[in-house]
């Protein structure tokens, strides 16, 4: 069966994979912390959704855990939530109650799929008091036919060379925005070329980037993230392994 991508908008992608529907850190919310204005629809209608099988959250940041798309999701009859260990509280609050709550390097089976909590370079506190900061990760999703890594939030590590070794990763959904000012964001985000490094270093087949334009948190133009990943794609050669979508569109392999 064939693999679809589509970006709906920010770390929400929709991805369909032999059957089953997941849904990566849902937002539809009109702002961020109430305060970074959505400068996007999402490229879905909400109700045009098609009924999720797995949502997964890669931290808790307010644009990457939001409760309000959490309930939304469960209401519209969504399954299961992974969800980084130390957060499942806010899976509950959200109404769900199969959550899987997963330590990186833990993986979770279904007889669909086989989901690993992978490492992320990241940090995420929701409140001044949160101890839950590391609980931060990204996710390996393997089905019969394909393999799809989503990175979550992650600055540059080693750690993409060793998931390149231990996986064969058809899909890499990578982020590529909020990497200005570089003393703030330099080491929590990639920025679009340490992306295309990150992407050699999983040995990937093809890249699909996200985290730009829908929401303006960061210094960068909202527009520059895909010129200079394609600028540093096209100087690699690597252009026709990248796939920059807009809001809504979709890519199949």
């Amino acid at each position: 069966m064939a693999l679809n991508i589509t970006l709906i908008n920010h770390a929400t992608l929709l991805v369909q994979m032999d059957g089953v529907n997941i849904l990566t850190d849902p937002i539809y919310s009109r702002t961020v912390s109430f305060m970074f204005p959505r400068r996007q629809k999402p490229g879905i209608p909400f109700e045009n959704l098609p009924p999720i099988d797995d949502v997964l959250i890669s931290h808790s940041d307010y644009d990457h855990l939001n409760l309000k798309t959490l309930r939304m999701l469960r209401r519209k009859g969504a399954s299961t939530i992974v969800i980084p260990r130390g957060l499942a509280r806010y899976a509950r609050k959200s109404g769900f109650e199969e959550i899987v709550e997963l330590n990186t390097g833990e993986s979770s089976e279904k007889s669909e799929l086989r989901i690993t909590c992978t490492p992320a370079k990241h940090h995420s506190k929701r409140t001044a008091w949160d101890r839950t900061g590391s609980a931060c990760c990204g996710f390996v999703v393997e089905s019969k036919n394909h393999t799809v890594y989503f990175a979550g939030d992650t600055g540059y590590d080693e750690f993409f060379g060793e998931l390149g070794s231990r996986f064969s990763i058809d899909v890499a959904l990578l982020p590529i925005g909020a990497y200005k000012p570089e003393k703030w964001f330099g080491n929590l985000h990639l920025h679009p070329a340490t992306a295309v490094k990150a992407f050699l270093d999983l040995n990937a087949r093809h890249l699909v980037p996200y985290h730009w334009g829908t929401f303006w948190i960061s210094d960068e133009p909202m527009d520059e993230p895909p010129r200079l990943l394609l600028a540093e794609s096209e100087r690699l050669a690597l252009q026709d392994k990248v796939h920059i979508l807009k809001n809504g569109e979709s890519v199949q392999f």
